[in-house]
């Protein structure tokens, strides 16, 4: 019995062309990505915003084998807009694991942290995600979106 894992997409065929294939692999990681955004909206929780990451992540690192595949300027304009979405999303997920390590410092290490940098953090992170959620909407209603996703089709 085989099972699919996670990386694999059973859609793609051994004898499928590299640019056909990766239309078949982007498509798959785009829609991946518009869900994991769809579900962070439902449910803002740090493991939905790490679920984004991970899916800008994948989207981006498998666009940059594929650059070949298309008209390079719309094709980078669509990479610039999914690399400046990961930026974000990790600037953010970087002060949740920071603010993980300040607080097992202070519950296991028994460590004394000035109330004022928490608070500092919890502003920042407060500010960093406002800023991905409007670039997140913008990114899901944008032209470039739309056009490099039926380039897909």
């Amino acid at each position: 019995m085989s099972t699919t894992k996670k990386w694999e997409i059973q859609e793609l065929e051994k004898q499928k062309s590299f640019c056909k294939a990766g239309k078949i692999i982007l498509k798959s990681r785009i829609d991946y990505l518009l869900t994991s955004i769809d579900n962070y909206f439902k449910d803002k929780s740090v493991e939905n915003l790490h679920n984004v990451r991970i899916a800008l992540r994948r989207v981006r690192y498998n666009m940059e084998l594929f650059i070949s595949c298309y008209e390079r300027k719309q094709f980078l304009r669509f990479y610039k807009k999914v690399e400046n979405l990961q930026d974000l999303s990790g600037l953010a997920r970087d002060l949740d694991v920071f603010k993980g390590n300040i607080k097992s410092l202070i519950e296991v290490e028994k460590v004394r942290i000035n109330r004022s940098l928490l608070k500092m953090v919890d502003e920042k992170r407060h500010n960093l995600e406002n800023n991905l959620e409007i670039e997140l909407m913008k990114f899901l209603h944008s032209k470039t979106l739309k056009d490099f996703y039926k380039l897909l089709n």
